[in-house]
């Protein structure tokens, strides 16, 4: 299987060893670190508790969009994940009791995609708490399945915001007296990652005029990188990991790999051969049918490309750099929808492990090991 690298293996343990040492959690030792594939994608040692949290931001308001006349606050409906007692036998379990025995967990914010939603990818999310994780997902207020007036691409502009927003609630909420999260979450071990308009949303966080210093590590998902200035990282060195599919007809190879260009190291660009755009999310569905535009209400192609204009122009990108919807994808054999989204837990578990927990063993199993064991991918990085 392909693989490139700007240095020889081996001494990346050594380069990352500081690196690492420096980012650990509190809780690094306690938990079962991804360093095999069954380990990264299977389930892990935690049940999957899950509630249900709405939070608002009176700061900020909600634009008019359309018919919607706008908003003086900014409403997020959030689903929350967390480790919880392991003897559950569901998937998830709702308002499950928090499993602290291995508290302070890292916090994950996963964003969903232009007419998602905060359940759009839930055999991921509750993956991630099953491995000592606390994710949360919003429902953003104008590009969410539902959202009033219709999901629009360019509200991605304000989401960073809705991010912080979202870290701070949660940190206040892990220092609360009594609250069910409190002192549940490592506020030193924060990573984001999301699907498509999520994915741009995720390295708005890290970079740019919205990054949020809190989060140190991002893992974007079928980004549209297209929209980015080529300038936006800027001297700013994150860990990233962008993965994407070769059939993909919305943000084909070529957008995944601009947002991959544009980052300092450590930098991963992961592109799974034969996936496609939507069955990152638990969609089991082919790429033509999201192009007729006709099973998300409200979500009209012509705004979709002036907005993309829009967005460019905000972000010092070109929105005339990016493919043609349909276009730029290869004719791999296509994935099945299980196997897919196997291999971005396969990914994803070992980097955050990484990253958020500081473990040199996940590290080097996602570079020495993990592309090796999958041959459905390419996998490229740099550490320095």
């Amino acid at each position: 299987m392909p693989r490139t690298a700007s240095l020889p293996v081996l001494p990346l343990v050594v380069v990352l060893a500081a690196f690492l040492a420096a980012c650990a959690s509190a809780s690094q030792d306690s938990v079962p670190i991804a360093t095999t594939l069954e380990a990264a994608t299977e389930r892990g040692p935690f049940g999957a508790g899950v509630m249900t949290l709405e939070l608002v931001d009176t700061s900020r308001p909600t634009e008019p969009n359309r018919d919607f006349p706008g908003a003086d606050q900014r409403t997020l409906v959030v689903e929350l994940w967390y480790p919880a007692d392991s003897t559950a036998t569901q998937p998830e379990e709702r308002d499950a009791a928090l499993d602290r025995s291995k508290a302070p967990y890292p916090l994950i914010v996963f964003a969903h995609g232009l007419g998602g939603n905060r359940r759009q990818s839930v055999s991921y999310t509750q993956h991630l708490a099953s491995h000592g994780y606390i994710v949360a997902a919003p429902d953003f207020p104008l590009s969410h399945l539902g959202a009033p007036g219709g999901p629009r691409l360019k509200a991605v502009l304000e989401q960073p915001k809705d991010v912080s927003f979202l870290i701070a609630s949660l940190l206040g909420f892990s220092e609360e007296d009594g609250h069910p999260l409190e002192d549940a979450i490592d506020g030193e071990a924060i990573g984001v990652t999301g699907h498509s308009l999520g994915a741009l949303t995720s390295l708005l966080t890290v970079y740019g005029a919205s990054r949020d210093p809190r989060v140190q590590a991002a893992l974007p998902i079928a980004v549209p990188g297209c929209l980015l200035s080529e300038e936006i990282a800027d001297d700013l060195s994150v860990p990233l990991l962008v993965l994407g599919g070769t059939r993909d007809l919305l943000t084909p190879p070529a957008s995944n790999r601009g947002a991959y260009d544009i980052a300092n190291p450590p930098r991963y660009l992961v592109e799974l051969l034969g996936a496609n755009h939507i069955r990152f999310a638990d969609v089991d569905l082919e790429d033509g049918q999201i192009l007729a535009l006709e099973l998300v209400p409200g979500l009209r192609e012509r705004d979709i490309i002036s907005d993309a204009r829009e967005v460019a122009q905000a972000l010092g990108g070109d929105a005339s750099a990016c493919p043609t919807f349909g276009t730029g994808a290869d004719d791999d054999q296509p994935l099945s929808p299980e196997r897919q989204r196997e291999l971005l837990r396969a990914f994803a578990t070992p980097f955050f492990d990484g990253y958020l927990r500081g473990s040199e063993e996940a590290a080097a199993f996602l570079q020495e090991e993990l592309p090796g064991l999958i041959p459905e991918a390419r996998v490229e990085f740099e550490m320095e």
